[in-house]
């Protein structure tokens, strides 16, 4: 029996249709766009606590890192379920999900699509 890898990629990434609608896809990532951003700010909330010092410094950034890693991974989820009811190409997908490395990188990728969208350009 062979396995071919390929072919259960295909099957898997092909079960991603029809989870969301179009509207219901851009509400959750718009949501998570936000939410992320939120979570970056609690971070460097953190970092600058623990930079200066702050009273009981190590608790700001250990909440703020956990805020930030739950919100981080709630946008990577929300982009790899709702990329194909939104019609993205792979890179778009794939850039997506990259740009939320940067502190605010989806919040900017979320209005460079809104405007997109916006124009009719998907």
């Amino acid at each position: 029996m062979k396995i071919n890898i390929k072919q259960i990629a295909t099957r898997a990434y092909d079960a991603l249709d029809n989870i969301f609608t179009d509207k219901e896809a851009w509400g959750l990532f718009k949501l998570a766009a936000f939410v992320e951003t939120f979570g970056w700010t609690c971070l460097i909330i953190g970092i600058i606590a623990v930079t200066m010092q702050w009273p009981h410094n190590s608790a700001y950034i250990a909440i703020a890192g956990s805020i930030h890693g739950i919100l981080y991974l709630f946008y990577l989820f929300i982009v790899i379920f709702a990329h194909r009811a939104l019609k993205w190409s792979v890179w778009r997908f794939i850039f997506a999900e990259l740009i939320s490395v940067v502190p605010y990188g989806a919040l900017v990728f979320e209005l460079w699509v809104a405007h997109r969208r916006k124009n009719g350009k998907n």
